[in-house]
């Protein structure tokens, strides 16, 4: 019998190379849900390939729009629609690969409803934070990572959460387009610089974090929830070449590491077929003769001090890793627009962390309410 799994998100960076393993594995998996923001011309063409039984858009106005698709699917939109999918679906498993914190609501459902997540929105972990930990505890419904350092850590430790006898989680880091420029090199980074990712292809949002370093900050958030390990246990080392996705040390300072190509497609084939193990269906294997070196390095806390944020996001904990995220996600997107420069996302960062510390934050509802007080106060601070 196939697995049947929704990919929420469809049209994104994750989602595309989510259809893109499931079309070469059709005897293993059967897409019953697919869900879009606002790409409908690529959610159209991949209702029309799958045939899902279940489609979901934000927009009512463009749920219309599927109203012409030949085969009569279930077509859902506006407010609650993605979670209405994921829960109403039949899938075995959710592939959670929306942006930011839009998913949060709909990864808390289908955790109470032990509905298995394959997790690429890292956000919904992070903004979450201990309200999600807390469901997650309770109905111990399975959580797969999908992000590639995650998924390797996961790996490393047979495929469980279970970090006794570990020293360090060590997550490494391309460095991305900067690496190794100072901050005088970087106050008239533009956008175009920034996206220009040196060995992976992702989209822009994820592709500017990476040269900020704020993904790697949200990483290690995201290990900390997973994994349990307190922030002092988990390092960002810096990899260039992107063939070692994580690494572990335990108590006796030995070190097991898990190297793999340059593909986002591999970790995801994990996630969706899990427990199963087969080789990889998008591309050849890893030919260690052929890698000149494996090269690490310490990051540059000091230049790119979203990652130093993070960490202090994570100890203060409360509010400050959802201030950090929305303020992360605001002025990423202000960057892109061209109405602040490259260093002043950090300064955002670190604004917003000091202005809304003192928020509530003991449910979703509250999640959600600093969420919107942040993003609300940066935008009419620059009008967008």
């Amino acid at each position: 019998m196939r697995k049947k799994i929704a990919v929420l998100g469809a049209t994104g960076s994750v989602g595309s190379q989510t259809l893109d393993v499931a079309r070469r594995l059709r005897d293993e998996l059967e897409v019953v849900c697919i869900t879009a923001h606002t790409d409908m011309e690529v959610l159209f063409k991949a209702a029309e390939e799958f045939k899902p039984k279940t489609l979901a858009v934000t927009s009512t106005a463009d749920a219309s729009i599927l109203k012409n698709i030949g085969y009569g699917p279930e077509i859902l939109s506006g407010k609650g629609a993605l979670t209405r999918a994921a829960l109403g679906s039949g899938a075995d498993l959710v592939v959670l690969a929306v942006d930011g914190i839009a998913g949060l609501e709909t990864f808390a459902a289908c955790l109470k409803n032990k509905i298995p997540v394959a997790l690429a929105n890292k956000e919904s972990l992070v903004c979450g934070g201990d309200v999600v930990l807390g469901i997650m505890k309770e109905t111990g419904t399975q959580v797969l990572p999908v992000d590639s350092e995650h998924s390797a850590i996961f790996q490393i430790l047979n495929h469980t959460y279970d970090s006794a006898g570990i020293k360090k989680l060590m997550i490494t880091a391309s460095g991305g387009p900067f690496r190794g420029k100072k901050r005088s090199d970087l106050e008239n980074a533009s956008p175009q610089m920034a996206l220009r990712h040196p060995n992976w292809s992702m989209g822009k949002k994820i592709t500017i974090d990476s040269a900020t370093l704020a993904n790697k900050g949200l990483e290690v958030i995201e290990a900390h929830y997973l994994f349990g390990l307190d922030l002092n246990k988990i390092q960002v080392i810096v990899h260039p070449q992107s063939i070692v996705h994580s690494m572990v040390e335990f108590w006796d300072h030995s070190i097991l590491a898990q190297l793999g190509p340059v593909d986002m497609r591999l970790p995801i084939q994990k996630a969706l077929l899990f427990p199963k193990m087969e080789p990889f269906v998008m591309g050849s294997e890893l030919n260690l003769a052929k890698l000149a070196q494996l090269t690490f390095e310490a990051p540059d806390m000091e230049t790119f001090n979203c990652l130093a944020l993070a960490y202090q996001a994570l100890e203060a904990r409360g509010p400050m890793t959802t201030i950090f995220n929305v303020a992360n996600e605001v002025a990423v997107a202000l960057f892109l627009k061209e109405k602040i420069k490259f260093l002043a996302i950090a300064d955002l960062i670190e604004e917003s962390m000091g202005k809304y510390s003192g928020e509530s934050c003991k449910s979703i509802e509250e999640i959600l309410h600093i969420n919107d007080t942040v993003r609300k106060y940066l935008r009419g601070r620059y009008d967008v």
